[in-house]
């Protein structure tokens, strides 16, 4: 069962997506797939998450360097690199969701850039917050160079 945070508070969503990276830090895919909701158009299954992530992007088992999530504690800032790209941003108004429960609302965005093999990167997660009757959600939508 995905998580259901309180509020759509920045403090609470960063805290959601730095604990999805610290689980993909432990390669426990399973649990950080399970931590957000999912729209079925983007197929994610937790092997799907791993291959994308090991792929820097894309599901590619060919590579011959596997990339891993490393602790957002941990990662550095290359030189080139001075910024970590996160972005939470609220909609003014609600958009409905094509699929699953109708009184589920999309709220808003967030994009957060990961840290990818001691480094924070350019490879970006993007989540939708979703709003219930009762809480808050992350969906996540998309992991890409951004």
């Amino acid at each position: 069962m995905p998580l259901k945070l309180k509020s759509s508070a920045n403090a609470d969503i960063h805290q959601t997506v730095i604990y999805w990276m610290e689980l993909l830090s432990a390669e426990k895919y399973t649990e950080a797939f399970e931590l957000t909701w999912h729209d079925p158009y983007y197929q994610w299954t937790p092997s799907l998450l791993e291959k994308v992530i090991n792929g820097y992007g894309l599901p590619d088992q060919t590579l011959d360097v596997i990339h891993k999530v490393t602790s957002p504690q941990t990662a550095v800032l290359d030189i080139n690199n001075q910024n970590i790209y996160k972005d939470i941003s609220l909609f003014d108004t609600p958009l409905s969701r094509n699929h699953g429960s109708p009184e589920i609302e999309i709220i808003g965005d967030v994009f957060y850039d990961l840290p990818i093999d001691g480094h924070w990167s350019d490879l970006t997660a993007s989540f939708r917050i979703l709003q219930g009757a009762d809480f808050f959600g992350l969906e996540l939508n998309d992991i890409h160079v951004l």
